[in-house]
């Protein structure tokens, strides 16, 4: 299960993109399921590859770095109050209003790589994403993601 419901921050307050991001980081560092180098690494790599995703009206990020900054596979989800902005990965020249963060720490890369394939195709459901966006509670955020194969 590469969800943790202590790892989840529901309706966040972010000033930025960093802010949100490093709250998330220091989670997932505070359980050791990454190293004190990951947050610098989750960092740069999103200025030279942002991570914004304009998915319809919600938008999403999805940050991360190499596997080895990993302890334990382990995803960081935050949905916020208010969106924050992001670059767009597709357009490197454009921002996205993001409201929600899949802060990905895979231990070992082929993990990486079939959990974006999965994001991806859950990211083309509006419904899905507003129905996640709008979950009070922890368990109704991993019911989706397990319904959408993403745990």
């Amino acid at each position: 299960m590469f969800f943790d419901e202590e790892i989840m921050t529901l309706h966040s307050d972010a000033s930025d993109a960093t802010a949100i991001m490093t709250k998330l980081a220091q989670q997932l560092r505070t359980r050791n399921m990454v190293t004190d180098q990951f947050l610098p690494h989750v960092l740069a790599r999103e200025k030279e590859y942002p991570t914004g995703l304009a998915t319809g009206s919600i938008g999403v990020a999805i940050p991360h770095t190499d596997s080895i900054y990993v302890n334990k596979s382990q995803i960081a989800f935050a949905s916020l109050t208010k969106p924050v902005t992001f670059r767009s990965m597709v357009d490197l020249n454009q921002t996205i209003k993001v409201s929600m963060v899949f802060m990905i720490a895979m231990s070992t890369p082929h993990e990486q790589t079939d959990l974006l394939s999965n994001l991806m195709n859950m990211f083309q459901n509006q419904n899905v994403l507003y129905k996640l966006n709008k979950s009070d509670t922890k368990k109704q955020v991993i019911t989706i993601l397990n319904s959408n194969n993403i745990i």
